[in-house]
């Protein structure tokens, strides 16, 4: 008897676009879950979902994470793919292939990092988790006496046997952990399976780097008006009481920021950016510092630009606590054709190919789709000929 099958996903708010299924597979339906009433599809059977008492993320969590009644009541297999995720090869050649008839869950291992700590880490300098939300989870987990170093999940796809007694059990502690802790569901995955015993069939490929499928960028929203300051040597155990996220005094072009040193240190750390194409100068800092190291930073036509999402001034020196300081720099937001200028450059110099930021290949993606990209290609293949 053959296994039935559906791929779901979910739309909440104005998140994500709709992706339209190209090739619709006999044998599978497809549900897309949204709270949001003007979302329309040709290719998907969307369900309107609500949960006043639930964020519009929280909300994507729990159907992500629990499913729904239509789907988990009515089929033997479940794939989850985000809104961002489009599929290049058949989805039963893609189960077919990874889950077996003992398995009952699928999933990607983390592409970078195997440490919760780290993912920790990741989450407070890209702004994905609020910072009492972290220290909340880790405490959690220093109570547990839980292995930092027991694994992490990529979850932007998953294959699941929703009527698994384990796995009932295991999505229920998830999305328990999702609504008590850190929306965050990275962060607690492992925790889970670790708690309920759920076997894990991983997928040992990168989950945005493979022959199955693609990935685009979520529709962030990101806006150039706070920065992220680290205390401490960041070689040394992390800290997490020690950063603060501070919004900019902002005038024309000058952003500028106070800071009250919270500790003795040699080293600050100060992200001054968490959108790529990002252009700086006349950095000025009132305080004795003895070196400044720039990352994550080229210079074109004269212009030293912040080419990705983590814009990084280091400084060194003697700074004592409760010292304060005052930073100010120029920043500006490139313009469509500087960007696209930019990204020509960095193409053809193959310092393209140094540079793992999403957000940063989001932005070429969005240049060298556009019409004015397309037609100096065409110029080009003509001025060749």
């Amino acid at each position: 008897m053959k296994e039935k099958i559906a791929v779901y996903s979910c739309i909440t708010g104005d998140y994500d676009a709709v992706k339209e299924i190209d090739n619709k597979e006999k044998g599978i339906d497809y549900y897309l879950f949204t709270n949001n009433k003007n979302v329309k599809s040709s290719t998907w059977n969307v369900i309107y979902v609500e949960d006043k008492e639930l964020s519009n993320v929280k909300l994507a969590r729990k159907i992500k994470i629990l499913g729904h009644p239509i789907i988990n009541d009515n089929y033997d297999v479940l794939l989850w793919m985000d809104g961002a995720v489009s599929f290049d090869k058949k989805i039963k050649d893609f189960i077919k292939t990874y889950l077996k008839k003992e398995d009952s869950f699928v999933c990607f291992k983390h592409g970078e990092r195997n440490s919760i700590k780290e993912e920790f880490e990741a989450c407070l300098k890209f702004k994905k988790e609020k910072k009492e939300n972290i220290i909340k989870l880790l405490k959690f987990y220093e109570k547990e006496k839980y292995d930092y170093n027991n694994g992490l999940i990529e979850s932007t796809v998953y294959i699941k046997r929703p009527n698994d007694e384990c796995v009932k059990k295991t999505m229920n502690l998830w999305f328990e952990m999702i609504k008590n802790y850190s929306k965050r569901d990275q962060l607690s995955f492992n925790y889970c399976v670790y708690k309920t015993g759920l076997k894990i069939k991983w997928i040992n490929k990168k989950v945005f780097d493979n022959e199955w499928f693609t990935w685009e960028n979520h529709n962030y929203k990101s806006k150039l008006d706070t920065c992220r300051v680290y205390y401490g040597d960041d070689t040394k155990s992390f800290d997490y009481n020690l950063n603060e996220e501070l919004k900019y005094n902002i005038k024309d072009n000058e952003y500028s920021i106070n800071c009250v040193i919270p500790e003795n240190t040699n080293i600050i750390q100060i992200q001054l950016t968490d959108i790529p194409c990002i252009k700086y100068k006349n950095l000025k800092i009132n305080c004795n510092v003895e070196k400044i190291e720039y990352f994550n930073t080229i210079k074109h036509n004269n212009v030293d630009i912040f080419y990705n999402a983590e814009g990084i001034v280091l400084l060194h020196g003697n700074f004592k606590k409760n010292g304060k300081f005052k930073l100010s720099v120029e920043l500006e937001k490139m313009l469509e054709y500087e960007i696209y200028d930019f990204i020509n450059y960095i193409t053809v110099s193959e310092i393209l190919l140094k540079i793992e930021n999403n957000k940063l290949k989001q932005e070429i993606n969005k240049i060298s789709n556009s019409r004015v990209w397309r037609t100096k290609e065409k110029i080009k293949k003509v001025i060749k000929k």
